[in-house]
């Protein structure tokens, strides 16, 4: 089984085109998983960003469109 690499949160800034303070502040708000090494040190995966955007992302239903048109 191969284990998945953790970022800091300025790796996974750089990967998906936010600031690490961005991350950071979802990290404190609890919308992003990571996993605490050690009180200062805290690491994230790619896998939890997915999550996170699955999560964060809204769908504007069908319905409602049809219901705002009437």
């Amino acid at each position: 089984m191969e284990q998945e690499r953790l970022l800091s949160p300025k790796q996974l800034s750089e990967i998906v085109g936010l600031s690490p303070a961005q991350i950071r502040a979802l990290m404190n708000d609890g919308r992003l998983e990571f996993i605490a090494i050690s009180s200062k040190t805290k690491r994230l995966t790619m896998s939890g960003w997915e999550r996170f955007q699955k999560n964060a992302t809204k769908v504007k239903s069908c319905e409602s469109e049809i219901t705002a048109a009437n």
